[in-house]
């Protein structure tokens, strides 16, 4: 399926500093990674319990290399991605900012963020941004992990608008989502082509 904000497979690391913020959540991705090869283990989410106006995900666990972002209670989007079609392959999530002309294009990606897919069960994605502020998320499911747009890949925004094979771009204004000064929680629910129409994965 071709989802419009994915691009050419690169690491999290090579996502360009944005707006000031960036250096921090670089050298915090850096640190998550190194985390991450050693111990292999979700990074858990303690600290955002203690976050007024924050509640995170019933299992507890984030992954992506912003999680400890997340965990510190520091502005972020911990998406809960739901509907997988297959236990296999990769996601990919973006993040844009509200400036209409790079809105669901690559140079528009604030911070793009890559988890392998184990299982069809939910996954909680932390994807740290550089301050309070206007943002969509955009989801892209590489079924195969072969880093690029197959029709059989998913893909889903924040607040989950209607898409349709004609209609492929919702505007800003649909999937905006509000982040305050700690995580704001986004579902996405991911589609899939059907024939001739879009809509969530058969069980």
């Amino acid at each position: 399926m071709i989802w419009p904000q994915t691009g050419p497979t690169e690491d999290v690391m090579a996502t360009p500093a944005v707006n000031g913020g960036g250096d921090a959540m670089l050298a915090c991705s850096r640190m998550d990674m190194d985390f991450m090869r050693k111990s292999r283990i979700p990074l858990i989410v303690g600290a955002a319990l203690a976050v007024p106006g924050f509640s995170a995900p019933s299992s507890a666990a984030v992954v992506g290399a912003d999680a400890a972002v997340c965990a510190a209670g520091k502005p972020a989007l911990l998406v809960h991605v739901n509907g997988l079609k297959q236990a296999s392959g990769t996601l990919k999530l973006a993040v844009y900012g509200s400036d209409p002309a790079v809105y669901l294009k690559k140079q528009g990606r604030l911070r793009r963020i890559k988890v392998p897919v184990r299982s069809r069960g939910p996954i909680d994605v932390c994807v740290a941004v550089p301050r309070a502020g206007r943002y969509a998320v955009a989801v892209h499911h590489d079924l195969n992990a072969n880093g690029d747009k197959d029709r059989h890949d998913g893909g889903g925004y924040s607040n989950n608008p209607r898409v349709s094979l004609t209609n492929m771009r919702p505007p800003f204004s649909k999937t905006a989502v509000t982040v305050g000064h700690s995580p704001a929680r986004v579902d996405v629910r991911l589609l899939y082509i059907r024939g001739l129409s879009v809509g969530p994965a058969r069980s």
